[in-house]
């Protein structure tokens, strides 16, 4: 009987000892990991300061583009503006002759 509780008691320790290796094995690798995320949220940060500053880019390139191009979005615009500013100029007229 003693030596069947040995047996076992050996057993006990054994898997302990195991149960303790995997703890300390896998402790190692949830440091790797949180240095991993901490890296790739650093990454992150700076694609995302990348990114508006290529959004900004893209948004003064396409206005570049529409001025120089004189597309039909830039044209309304200044149509109105010039209606406007003909209205304005008629109201003037009116009131000087008036």
């Amino acid at each position: 009987m003693s030596s069947d509780l040995s047996f076992q008691i050996e057993r006990v320790v054994s898997k302990a000892a195991k149960v303790v290796e995997v703890n300390g094995a896998l402790k190692t690798r949830i440091g790797e990991l949180e240095d991993q995320v901490a890296h790739l949220q650093e990454v992150l940060s700076a694609l995302q300061v990348e990114h508006a500053d290529f959004q900004e880019q893209l948004q003064q390139r396409n206005l570049a583009m529409t001025v120089q191009s004189g597309s039909p979005a830039r044209d309304s615009y200044g149509e109105e503006k010039i209606a406007e500013l003909i209205r304005e100029i008629d109201r003037c007229m009116k009131l000087l002759s008036a």
